[in-house]
C-alpha cells in the first residue's frame, strides 16, 4: 500500500516535466516540419540583393513577395519603387510604368517621388519606336517629363528630364514629317499640308522649320495655290538664308 501511494506521488511531481517535454518535442517538430514565413523587410533585402546582382527575375518575384505580407507606409514605398526599377531593369518597361505610377499614387510627397516621376518617363521612352509607326509611347514621354519639369522645379533631375522631353519631341515631329512626305507621294497633297503646318508650329524650336517651310511652299506649288506657295519660300529664304532647300528651289526654277 505504501509502495503503490509512493509510486503515485512520484507520477504526479513528475507529470508537469511530461508536459513541459511534449510540449517542447511539439515545437520542435513544427520548426523542423515548416519553414517559417519571411517577413516583409527581410523578403526587400534579398530583393535588394537579388537586383544588386542583377538577377532581376528572382529579385522581382521577391520584391512582389515581400508586398503581399504586412508592412509599414516607409518599407511599402522602398519595395514599390525597388520592384519597379527591377522591372525597368529587366527591361519590362510597361511593368515598370504600372509600378512607379502605383507608387506616385501611393506616396505622392515621398522624397524619391521626383526619381519615380522621372524613370516612369523614361520607362514610355524605352518603348518608343521609329519614325514610320505611331507614337503613343512618345506622347506618353512627353506628358511625364513635362509632368517632372513642371512638378519639381528643384529636383536634381530637371536637365535630364529636358533632355528627355526634347528627344520624345523629336520622335513625334519626326513621325508627322514621314506621314506628310508619304501623303505627298500619295499625291494626296492637302493631307500633307496638315502634318507640315503641324510639324511648323510644335516644333520649330527643335529645328524641323527649315524643312516644314520648304514643304508647305511645295504642296501648295502642287496644289496650284502660288501665292500661299510664294509665301513660304519667301520665309524659308528669309528665316534661313544658307538652306539647302533653297539651291534645290533655285535649280529647280532654272
Amino acid at each position: 500500500m505504501i509502495h503503490r501511494t509512493a509510486v503515485r506521488s512520484v507520477r504526479a511531481r513528475l507529470a508537469p516535466f511530461a508536459v513541459l517535454a511534449a510540449a517542447a518535442l511539439l515545437v520542435t517538430g513544427c520548426a523542423t516540419g515548416q519553414t517559417r514565413q519571411r517577413s516583409s523587410q527581410e523578403l526587400y533585402e534579398e530583393g535588394t540583393r537579388l537586383a544588386g546582382k542583377k538577377k532581376y527575375p528572382e529579385a522581382i518575384e521577391a520584391f512582389r513577395e515581400a508586398s503581399r505580407t504586412y508592412r509599414d507606409a516607409d518599407l511599402d514605398a522602398e519595395i514599390l519603387i525597388a520592384l519597379a526599377d527591377a522591372q525597368f531593369g529587366n527591361e519590362e518597361y510597361p511593368a515598370a510604368v504600372e509600378a512607379y505610377a502605383e507608387f506616385l499614387r501611393m506616396h505622392p510627397h515621398h522624397a524619391r517621388s521626383d526619381y519615380a516621376q522621372l524613370r516612369l518617363a523614361l520607362s514610355w521612352s524605352r518603348q518608343m519606336v521609329g519614325a514610320e509607326y505611331s507614337q503613343g509611347a512618345a506622347h506618353k514621354a512627353v506628358a511625364a517629363y513635362e509632368a517632372l519639369l513642371r512638378g519639381y522645379p528643384r529636383s536634381s533631375y530637371l536637365e535630364e528630364g529636358r533632355r528627355g522631353v526634347a528627344e520624345a519631341r523629336r520622335h513625334i515631329a519626326d513621325h508627322e514629317l514621314s506621314v506628310g512626305e508619304f501623303y505627298v507621294r500619295k499625291g494626296s497633297y492637302r493631307a500633307a499640308v496638315g502634318r507640315f503646318e503641324l510639324v511648323f508650329r510644335e516644333f520649330a524650336d527643335l529645328g524641323y522649320a527649315e524643312r516644314a517651310l520648304y514643304q508647305l511652299g511645295r504642296c501648295y506649288e502642287r496644289l496650284l495655290d502660288t501665292e500661299q506657295a510664294a509665301q513660304f519660300f519667301e520665309q524659308l529664304r528669309r528665316d534661313f538664308p544658307q538652306s539647302r532647300y533653297l539651291k534645290e528651289l533655285d535649280e529647280r526654277r532654272g
